[in-house]
């Protein structure tokens, strides 16, 4: 007999490893990486519950955090208002979200008949800042711009 042990799990040498031979590779497998969007996405996605006006309610905590941050935007928080702004800016070059009008109302003239065209014109000019381009007239000739 050889030096080598053979007995109850310990088969010997020659035979212990077939080529060929894939017993167990079930529970064996690695699980593949999950990708941190993923995690946060299904996080954002998941329902939760809140409380409004002593009803409960369940909503997506996606669509509960910018309840929060337009409930915010509306008291004067400017992180807020500047928040809204990128995630809609955002949506709208990564969806196809359409045409959106927004509407201002009870907002306060500097001057009575000053419209909300002149009021934002006056605004940009103050602040030594360019008037959008997507609130330029597009009515304007070119040539009435210099007189």
């Amino acid at each position: 007999m050889s030096e080598e042990d053979v007995g109850y799990g310990k088969p010997p040498k020659h035979s212990r490893f077939k080529p060929g031979n894939k017993a167990n590779l079930e529970w064996r497998r690695k699980r593949k990486p999950v990708e941190i969007a993923d995690i946060i996405d299904n996080v954002l996605n998941g329902l939760a519950e809140y409380r409004e006006r002593g009803r409960t309610k369940k909503a997506r905590r996606r669509e509960l955090t910018i309840k929060t941050h337009v409930r915010l935007a509306l008291n004067g928080n400017l992180k807020s208002i500047e928040t809204i702004l990128l995630l809609r800016a955002h949506a709208q070059t990564s969806a196809d979200t359409g045409v959106h009008r927004l509407e201002i109302t009870d907002w306060l003239p500097d001057y009575p008949g000053q419209t909300g065209e002149q009021k934002t014109r006056e605004f940009a000019a103050r602040a030594n800042a360019e008037v959008p381009a997507w609130w330029k007239d597009t009515n304007i000739k070119p040539e009435d711009k210099d007189k």
